[in-house]
């Protein structure tokens, strides 16, 4: 078998078969490992209580770098999205008469309260409720 860098000669349909093979298992291997390299980084980061920049400066590589592996690792579901959702969508039932209101988010929470109640507890209440569930 001859082996040039655009032509296998020599080979029979099976060894070629076996080739791609090879590959495919070597890929999805070299995946399986930046997977873990970037998640032990990432773990490694915030139990070292440091900021990223600080932590992949000391480990030889750059904050991006880090980012694109945490990134990686949120796209394939390894680690959960870390992003808050900023917006949650609302329908009004109808006139408020009292002072009474609830809130039904979309993960089935609701929230009740009485009064009045100031923007930002009510904005924290929320959103750690739209996190439950």
């Amino acid at each position: 078998m001859v082996v040039s860098s655009r032509l296998v000669i020599g080979c029979s349909q099976l060894q070629l078969n076996q080739i791609e093979t090879t590959a495919s298992q070597n890929v999805r291997n070299l995946s399986y490992v930046i997977q873990r390299y970037w998640l032990e980084q990432v773990r490694a980061c915030e139990a070292s209580g440091k900021t990223v920049a600080e932590y992949a400066a000391e480990q030889g590589f750059s904050a991006q770098a880090m980012y694109a592996g945490k990134k990686l690792l949120v796209r394939k579901g390894v680690l959960p999205r870390t992003r808050p959702i900023r917006f949650q969508r609302v329908q009004v039932a109808g006139v408020a008469v009292s002072n009474e209101w609830r809130i039904q988010l979309p993960n089935g929470v609701t929230v009740s309260c009485s009064g009045a109640v100031d923007a930002g507890p009510l904005a924290t209440v929320l959103s750690t409720a739209a996190a439950l569930g």
